[in-house]
Formats: C-alpha cells, structure tokens, sequence
C-alpha cells in the first residue's frame, strides 16, 4: 500500500477547497494565517507553519483558569471538539496536544480516499474532529470496518482551524459563506482578525457583539465590497457538542446581497438607506440588526416595514416626511432589483402612480392622507381607487378626456396577480410619492436619522496587510 500511496504523500500539505461549506471556511482561515491570497495558493511550508501556529495556540490555552484572558480557545473547544486532549489531564500537555494534531504515520493510513477531496486519507476521525460527525464508536452509519470519516490531513486541518473563521457565543459558533470566492477571502480575512483578538483577550464564551450578530456582520462585509457579488451568501451557525448538537444555516440569495453591496457604492442610494435601516427597527433591536435579520429571514418583509413607516408619518402629520425622496426610490430598487416586481408591471403601476398624483395634488391634504391610509389595506384601496374612478370621470381634464384613471390591465396587477400583486402595491405607494417629489412637493425639513453605535463600524474597511 505505501507504495501505491507514495506519489500522494506530497499531496498532504496542500489545501483543497470541497464542497463542504465548514471545510472551506476553515481553508480560508488557513489561508489568512498563511498570508496567501486563496487557500490553494497556501504553499506546504506555510501550511505545516499554521498547523503549529494552531497548535501553539491550543498549547497556550490549555493551563488558561476559565474566565481568565486567553480561554477563549479553550472556551470553544467544549463547543467545536467535544472528548478531545484538552479535555483530559493526561492529554493535556503539549506532547498530547501535539499529537492529536498530527498526521499519522503513512503505514497506519487506511485505504480509503478522503470523502471531501478523493486524496487518500491519513485516518479515521469522527466528531472530535469533524463538526456534527458520527462517533467513532458509533459505525452504524458507516460500511463495515470504517472507524469514522477518512480525511486527508489538509482537510481535517481546514475543520481544526473554524475557530479562527468562525466566532463563538451562546454555545454556538458563526460565521459567514460564499461562494463567490473573492468574496469569502475577505469576509474571512476580517473574521481570523476579530477571532485572533477574543482568543488573546475574551476571558468568556457569553454572546457578544450585540443581536443578530452573524448577520450583521455579512451586512458589513457586503457593505465594504467594493465589486459585484457572485454568489449568495449563507449565515451558518452550529454547535458541536455531543449534549446539544446544532446546526443552522440561513441564506441571502445574489439579488438581495447584491443589492445591499449597492447602498455604499452608489452615492445615490446611501442616504436612502440609512432612512431604510432607521425603517427597520424593533422595540428592542436596533434597525442595522433588524435589516440584517430580515435579509436572511425574511427579505419580503424589508420594503413594507419601509412604507410602514412612511404610512405612519403622513398619517400623524399629514406632511410628506424628510426621508421620501431618499426611500422610495430607494425602495422602488428593492421592488424592482430584488423581488423582480416584472417590467410591465412597473409601466402599468407607475401610469396610476402618476394619475394618484394628478388628484392628490389638486386638493388639500386630507386627500393625501386618505390615499395613505387606503394603501394599509388592499380592500380600503379598492374603494378609495373607485370612488376616484367617479370623480375622475366627471372632473377629468379636456386634454385627458379619453383617459381612464385606471385601467383594466392596471386593477389586474394590482388586485389580481397573485403574490405578485402585494409588490405591486407597494410599489404604487413609493411611486405615488416619488411623483409628487418630482413635481416639487413640499417636505417636512428636518427628519432625524437615528443613528446608533452599528453605523460607527459599518462601512469600516478592517482589512489586514497580507
């Protein structure tokens, strides 16, 4: 068997990026601590270099008092490495924290490949190593005489390295993916930095960083990038431990990030959406937090808490708020760009957009607020649009004469297209007030912009010299 396995043996010190999104964060971390620009262009000695580097580090958390600086690691063991040496006082020394990290020597490689890159494998491992991997005591799953999961020796590094791609807290560890490649370099980039810091400094595993934190920090690192996203991004959040094993990942497709990516490189949308991160807010999470939550979770609800709230204002002061010509457009994107509000809709709903306009306008406030408050609910807006219809028919100008206030193929793409219609009626609402904007309507002044500590940080560009 060596020497059929002899010309892969080189093989062992070279990162492969798989498809497991685990691996692959772990093979940027290495990278970053490599100094390489990919995980691929790691060369052998500087990935023998990190695999010391680790283990140094696990060598200095392991005689750490808990809650001391410097637990941190050992803090994230319980969660990423349950049973492993750190957690046994013979083991727990440098010799046996060395030797939990070493590849075995080549005569005690099974043979067998690797399951995530097809090299052959140095050893079984199971969930000491592997996140949310079967015991090695447990071959149920796996065919007969196979102890765990073989992995090359790069591979497994790449799961011993999540610590540094990934932030522990609440008894979970998160982090951010991609695949966009370029993309995951830098967001890993920032989080090794933030990572290297707890472990010198966090004396605890409590959760930091305030709510939503995974997701609000993909919202910083899509904020700062400063090229087009190629791929979604994932929020991925697990716990290894054999008492409460964990694991969740919420996705954010490439319309929505790259539409987020937009509001700091566009000029123009970058004040609408601090107007649409002030829009977000809950009683208790501030709106940067609540915008990164529902990008995740629920991207459908992000422009109707705009509007919302917009709805709120005009119907409290029946003035047109400081921040509509900054939103609606803004919101119109959101409509357009990423719930695909379709082309002809936008024609149909911007022609009754701008005839709303030629009525509202006409008269005294009190008909703007009752086009709001119409808009809260689609049957409301079916009565206020009919009984504009009336008007309009005995009022209407002569130059429009043969011109209906809304048209049949328009009511259908409001009312009757399905799911597809509540992004039409949104969308009316913003164009309704983006025409009177245009037709030099009158804003309120002022409009305070609450601004927290989240929008300190941001836009901050942490990136490390490599």
């Amino acid at each position: 068997m060596g020497d059929v396995l002899m010309p892969a043996i080189t093989t062992q010190d070279e990162l492969r990026l798989t498809s497991h999104p685990l691996q692959r964060a772990g093979a940027y971390a290495i990278a970053v601590l490599a100094r390489a620009g990919h995980p691929e262009a790691v060369t052998g000695d500087q990935f023998q270099q990190v695999v010391d580097l680790m283990i140094s580090d696990l060598v200095a958390a392991s005689t750490v008092v808990k809650g001391s600086s410097g637990w941190y690691l050992k803090g994230v063991s319980y969660t990423l490495w349950p049973n492993c040496a750190l957690h046994y006082k013979s083991k727990c020394t440098p010799e046996g924290i060395t030797a939990w990290r070493t590849a075995p020597p080549v005569e005690k490689w099974p043979d067998a490949p690797c399951s995530l890159c097809g090299r052959p494998a140095c050893a079984w491992y199971g969930n000491v190593d592997v996140p949310l991997g079967a015991s090695v005591e447990h071959r149920n799953t796996t065919a007969p005489d196979h102890h765990g999961t073989p992995l090359c020796f790069p591979c497994v590094s790449s799961f011993h390295a999540l610590p540094y791609a990934f932030t522990a807290g609440g008894g979970l560890l998160q982090g951010v993916h991609s695949w966009d490649e370029k993309f995951m370099a830098r967001a890993t980039r920032s989080a090794v930095s933030d990572n290297r810091r707890n472990m010198t400094v966090r004396g605890d595993l409590k959760r930091g960083g305030g709510a939503f934190t995974v997701e609000f920090a993909a919202l910083r690192a899509l904020r700062w990038w400063d090229r087009r996203i190629t791929a979604g991004v994932q929020s991925i959040q697990f716990s290894n431990s054999t008492r409460d094993m964990k694991f969740q990942v919420e996705n954010m497709d490439q319309t929505l990030a790259e539409w987020l990516r937009s509001t700091a490189s566009d000029s123009v949308r970058r004040t609408g959406f601090r107007y649409l991160a002030q829009s977000q807010a809950s009683a208790k999470v501030p709106g940067l937090r609540m915008l990164a939550r529902r990008a995740f979770n629920h991207p459908e609800q992000i422009p109707s808490r705009a509007t919302g709230r917009l709805r709120d204002q005009i119907t409290e002061t029946g003035r047109i708020p400081a921040a509509v010509p900054h939103l609606a457009p803004l919101v119109r994107t959101y409509l357009t760009e990423v719930l695909h509000v379709l082309e002809k809709d936008v024609g149909h709903v911007t022609t009754v957009a701008r005839r709303i306009a030629d009525v509202v306008t006409a008269d005294d406030d009190k008909r703007l607020k009752k086009f709001v408050v119409a808009t809260r609910r689609p049957n409301d807006l079916k009565s206020w649009l009919r009984s504009e219809i009336a008007n309009w028919a005995r009022t209407r100008p002569a130059d429009v004469a043969n011109a209906p206030f809304i048209s049949v193929p328009q009511w259908r793409t409001l009312f009757d297209s399905g799911n597809s219609s509540w992004s039409a009626r949104e969308l009316l609402f913003v164009a309704v007030f983006e025409e009177l904007c245009a037709r030099g309507a009158t804003v309120q002044a002022t409009d305070e912009i609450t601004t927290d500590d989240d929008f300190k940080t941001l836009d901050t560009n942490d990136q490390e010299e490599s």
